[in-house]
């Protein structure tokens, strides 16, 4: 089990994580990718939506909010209580019979999910590893080591970082893959179109 999750929000975890599913089911991989918890549905959840297309199979998220915020924050504010056990509940089930299980986060590692839980306390309850998406632009390199600490700290492995460089965001995009290869003790994958996900999705996932 293997949760994808951002160093911040829209930094394309669900393109990436539909693009390493897509990989494996072509390299004949058992594989699946579930959104557990997902805000800004008004009235359609994106994400969970392109995840069941690219699984074949309809798989709602666990818990949905109209407010694109926080899940502790969309969950208050529209009156509903999230149980983390419902959630976790959840990954064992869905993750019966696959090879390899996907579940992404909602935007980064410690955005809460309820006030006192994290996708991060996720992870580390699930023995879950973790891939971390990265956006390709100027700030990544404190951004993705900040996310690799925690999960250090935490006691969770970290498979790897995709670097999202899909769009040139400014000047660090020609250096930020070699220096966070320096940086890091985890392998940094260079991400730049669906079909490029195939040259690293075993090595990242099995």
């Amino acid at each position: 089990m293997i949760l994808v999750t951002g160093t911040d929000t829209g930094v394309g975890k669900t393109f990436v994580t539909v693009s390493l599913l897509s990989a494996l089911r072509k390299a004949g991989v058992k594989a699946c990718a579930f959104k557990l918890v997902e805000t800004g549905c008004n009235p359609i959840c994106e994400d969970a939506r392109k995840l069941s297309e690219a699984c074949d199979a309809e798989h709602p998220p666990v818990y949905s909010f109209k407010e694109p915020l926080a899940p502790a924050v969309a969950g208050e504010l529209e009156g509903k209580e999230v149980s983390p056990e419902r959630i976790k509940r959840a990954v064992s089930e869905l993750a019966k019979g696959f090879e390899v299980s996907l579940f992404e986060g909602a935007g980064g590692l410690l955005v809460p999910i309820t006030w006192n839980y994290t996708f991060l306390d996720l992870a580390k309850e699930l023995s879950m590893d973790v891939v971390v998406v990265a956006l390709n632009k100027l700030g990544v390199i404190n951004h993705t080591l900040l996310t690799v600490k925690a999960c250090e700290c935490a006691g969770v492995r970290v498979r790897g970082v995709v670097l999202n460089t899909v769009k040139r965001f400014d000047e660090s995009v020609e250096t930020n893959h070699y220096s966070l290869r320096r940086l890091l003790p985890v392998p940094v994958y260079l991400f730049t179109a669906p079909d490029s996900a195939g040259s690293f999705a075993r090595e990242l996932l099995m």
